[in-house]
């Protein structure tokens, strides 16, 4: 099938791993995530997804795929997720304060930075009135 770029944004109050576990839940919920396996059903929990053959091979092309925060100049990993230093949040964003609104528009038009290797993502934080309200994830994964 070959890998996808996915996004989310979740709510942030202070607490990166609560935000991402807010938007899996969410992902997991909505069923917004890659699932093959049609005469199974989708799955009861987490758990349950996660021990699927085609999900440990292939993914879910969606934010349940990465699962720990390094730091801006930590060294990717398999699932992981490493926010944008200042300079990279400048070339992306023009400020190091980027809104909501200006995210989606860079995530509509495909101009998000992607240079992370598969199966990791980039996240920042998004500002109203100078608060940091959202925190956006997105990466590349699947096989």
């Amino acid at each position: 099938m070959g890998a996808s770029v996915w996004s989310v944004r979740g709510r942030f109050d202070g607490d990166p791993e609560a935000a991402l576990e807010g938007m899996k839940a969410r992902a997991f919920a909505e069923g917004d995530y890659l699932w093959e396996e049609d005469e199974l059903g989708r799955p009861d929990t987490l758990e349950e997804l996660y021990e699927t053959e085609s999900v440990q091979e292939s993914g879910t092309h969606s934010v349940l795929d990465v699962h720990e925060f390094i730091s801006a100049t930590g060294e990717d990993d398999f699932g992981t997720i490493r926010p944008l230093t200042d300079a990279e949040l400048l070339a992306a964003f023009g400020t190091e304060e980027p809104s909501v609104a200006l995210f989606d528009e860079l995530d509509k038009a495909g101009r998000l930075p992607y240079n992370r290797p598969r199966w990791s993502a980039h996240c920042a934080l998004l500002y109203e009135d100078d608060v940091a309200v959202e925190l956006a994830i997105w990466g590349y994964s699947g096989d």
